[in-house]
């Protein structure tokens, strides 16, 4: 891991470790394991292995100076650019750097980690056409792998985005991406617990207000939309 991408580890998991006793480098009690490069054998969402996905990617990646450069199969080329001097200057504003962090071999889908000074997000990027997508964690599949979804809650400003997203694994205008992010009145954090055939997201929801609850809800695909089912 790079520099600030150690000290963004560090300062999630600090707040994590109240959430999750799960695997290290990981703020859930079940990191996704898909699109895990070849060779990598780290287990955690925010200690994947930047070495092994450029390896695997060949001519789609390279890092070139303080960037990453990404090009696309329909010949077009991306820079996302490191601000390597605002990381080591002492208030750090603006400060930020990128990571190949994953790759989707059957859809052709590559994993990017945006490390901040505090906090970190994901894109993911459709390597034909450069298309990219915010999201909030590296994603699960769905069993028959036509979906894709995050999930993340933290307490604090050092961790990622607060919610949840459904991304289709091929682009199609009949499936809808769907994109939720957490109110900051919000009463409950979310976690990942696993998918319950392909139109149910099992999730596990931790409330905010005493007396401290832990109970079951998801996200369900019903009439062709995504939905959050919250808690009651």
């Amino acid at each position: 891991m790079t520099r600030l991408a150690t000290i963004v580890a560090f300062a999630l998991l600090q707040i994590y470790a109240t959430v999750s006793a799960g695997a290290p480098y990981s703020f859930s009690d079940y990191p996704s394991q898909d699109g895990r490069c070849v060779g990598d054998q780290s287990v955690g969402e925010i200690d994947r292995s930047e070495k092994a996905c450029l390896a695997q990617v060949g001519d789609l990646a390279q890092r070139v100076g303080h960037g990453l450069q990404l090009k696309f199969r329909n010949g077009k080329t991306r820079i996302y650019l490191d601000e390597e001097a605002k990381c080591q200057s002492n208030d750090a504003d603006g400060c930020i750097e990128y990571q190949l962090t994953g790759y989707f071999p059957e859809h052709d889908l590559m994993l990017i980690e945006v490390d901040y000074w505090e906090g970190a997000s994901w894109l993911l990027v459709r390597a034909d056409t450069g298309d990219d997508t915010a999201i909030v964690a590296p994603p699960h599949y769905s069993p028959d792998r036509h979906w894709l979804v995050s999930v993340a809650s933290s307490v604090g400003p050092a961790g990622p985005p607060n919610g949840m997203d459904v991304v289709p694994s091929i682009r199609t205008p009949s499936l809808k991406e769907w994109h939720y992010r957490t109110p900051d009145d919000a009463q409950w954090l979310y976690e990942f617990a696993g998918w319950e055939g392909n139109s149910r997201v099992k999730l596990l929801a931790s409330s905010l207000s005493a007396p401290e609850r832990k109970v079951s809800s998801s996200i369900e695909r019903r009439n062709g939309e995504w939905r959050l089912i919250e808690p009651r």
